[in-house]
C-alpha cells in the first residue's frame, strides 16, 4: 500500500487522560464483500418463488418469509435491494444479496453490528459460506472483495457534550493531498448536526470515499437504534462500574468508513489486504481527517490532536478485539408494551369518535367489532405468518 499520510512537521498531540475520557469499545461495526459466486438455476427459481411467497403474505412491500438455507433461518424479503440485486435475505448477523447470475460478481453480503461484535467477521463470513454451499458454484480461491469496512472506536466522556458547540467543525483540519485523492472539494465534507446549542453529530468526509463522524452513541441507541447490549461491552471495559444515575449517556462513537473505492484506489481489494494493513488506514483516516485543539499557532498544521483523536490513534488494535457472544435484548418486551399503549390509545379515541364520549359499553361493543372483523379477515392466517417472520428476530441484537 502506497502511505497517503499527511507528513505532519511536527504533530503537536494533547494526551488523552482516563480522566477525560476512556476506551469503552472498538471494532468491526459494519463490512460489506462481494462474492464472485455462480448461483445455480434451481437455486434462482427457488428465490423467485420465496419472494413471490413474501409479497403475498406481507401488507406491503416490506413483506417477510422464513427460509432455510442448509440449517440456517433467513427472512426471504418481498423486495430487492440498489445496485441490481433482485433477491435480498436477512438474519439478524447478515444480509444476502443475489443478483443476475449473468454478472460475475453476483453476490453481495453485509455483516451487520450486532452480529460482528458478537461472533466477529472470520466466523461470520465461514457461516455464509456454509449458507450458501449446494446453492452456488464456486469457480477459484480468489472470490471475495471488500466494498466497504467501518471500524468504530466508542469512548466514555462525560465533559464532551459541553464542549461541542457549533465552532468545533472549524477545527477540523484535512492535508491537502485530501482534495486530490478524493477527488472532492474538501470545503464542502465537514458537516455539524446541532440541537439547540448542543452538538450531537460531527461527520467529516463523504461515503464515497473516506468519511469519518463522531456523535452521541448513547443518544443514538436511546432515540433510534435500541442497541442496549452495548452496555455490557462498555460496563466491562469499565472494569464492572456503573457510572450513570439511570441509563448509560455521554459515550460517543468515532467511526471511520472506508468505501470500496477508497479501498481500491490504495490496491486494497481482498479481506486479507484490508487485515494487513487496517493499522496504516485508520492512521491515515485520523491523520489526514483530524479533529484539533486551537493553540494559537498561525499554522493550522501545528494544532494538536484533540484528546478523543489521540487516543484513538494510540490504541487501536484489532488484536483486542474479541466476540462477546450471543447476546439476548429486552426489544420484545419493550415492542409488546408499545404496542399495548397504542392499542389502549386507539381504542379510547374510536370510542370518543363513535359515541362522542368515552365509557365502558361503547369500548366493549368496538372490540366485539373489531375481534368480528379480524376473524372475518380472509388473509388472517397469510398475516400471522407474515408477523413470525417480521419478528423471528425480535429477541437477537441488531
Amino acid at each position: 500500500m502506497t502511505s497517503r499520510v499527511s507528513s505532519l512537521s511536527p504533530l503537536g498531540q494533547k494526551p488523552c487522560s482516563d480522566e477525560y475520557a476512556r476506551l469503552v469499545a472498538q471494532g468491526w461495526d459494519t463490512v460489506q464483500e462481494a462474492f464472485a459466486l455462480a448461483p445455480k438455476p434451481a437455486f434462482i427459481d427457488q428465490l423467485a418463488e420465496w419472494q413471490t411467497a413474501a409479497a403475498d403474505i406481507g401488507d406491503s412491500l416490506e413483506g417477510r418469509y422464513l427460509v432455510m438455507l442448509n440449517d440456517q433461518q433467513f427472512q426471504m424479503c418481498a423486495t430487492g435491494a440498489k445496485g441490481g440485486f433482485k433477491y435480498r435475505l436477512e438474519s439478524d448477523d447478515v444480509l444476502i444479496f443475489v443478483g443476475s447470475p449473468k454478472r460475475e460478481w453476483t453476490i453481495s453480503v453485509r455483516y451487520l453490528s450486532a452480529g460482528l461484535w458478537e461472533h466477529g467477521l472470520r466466523a461470520l463470513r465461514s457461516r455464509v459460506f456454509a449458507a450458501l454451499e449446494g446453492f452456488t458454484a464456486q469457480k477459484s480461491d480468489d472470490i471475495i472483495r471488500t466494498s466497504r469496512a467501518d471500524w468504530c472506536f466508542d469512548f466514555y466522556c462525560p465533559t464532551f457534550r459541553s464542549e461541542y458547540s457549533h465552532m468545533l467543525s472549524g477545527n477540523v483540519i484535512a492535508h491537502s493531498s485530501v482534495k486530490k485523492n478524493d477527488h472532492m472539494a474538501f470545503g464542502e465534507t465537514i458537516d455539524g448536526w446541532m440541537v439547540g446549542d448542543k452538538g450531537e453529530t460531527l461527520t467529516i468526509g463523504k461515503k464515497s470515499g473516506l468519511q469519518l463522524q463522531l456523535y452521541n452513541k448513547t443518544k443514538e441507541i436511546t432515540d433510534m437504534s435500541g442497541k442496549t447490549w452495548m452496555y455490557e461491552i462498555w460496563v466491562d471495559a469499565l472494569d464492572g462500574e456503573w457510572p450513570w444515575d439511570d441509563r448509560p449517556t455521554d459515550v460517543w462513537r468515532l467511526e471511520v468508513r472506508f468505501s470500496g473505492n477508497f479501498l481500491k484506489d490504495r490496491n486494497i481489494r481482498r479481506p486479507q489486504e484490508v487485515d494487513a494493513n487496517l493499522p496504516a488506514l485508520v492512521a491515515e483516516a485520523l491523520l489526514n481527517r483530524r479533529l484539533t485543539v486551537p493553540n494559537g499557532d498561525t499554522n493550522r498544521n501545528r494544532w494538536p490532536l484533540h484528546p478523543l483523536w489521540e487516543r484513538a490513534l494510540r490504541e487501536f488494535s484489532a488484536d483486542k478485539v474479541l466476540p462477546i457472544g450471543r447476546q439476548v435484548t429486552g426489544r420484545r418486551e419493550a415492542l409488546v408494551a408499545n404496542a399495548t399503549g397504542q392499542i389502549a390509545g386507539a381504542l379510547r379515541a374510536a370510542t370518543v369518535l363513535a359515541f362522542k364520549d368515552y365509557s365502558d359499553q361503547g369500548r366493549d361493543e368496538l372490540v366485539r367489532k373489531a375481534l368480528a372483523r379480524l376473524d372475518k379477515d380472509p388473509d388472517h392466517n397469510g398475516k400471522i405468518i407474515a408477523a413470525q417472520a417480521r419478528y423471528s428476530t425480535v429477541d437477537e441484537a441488531n
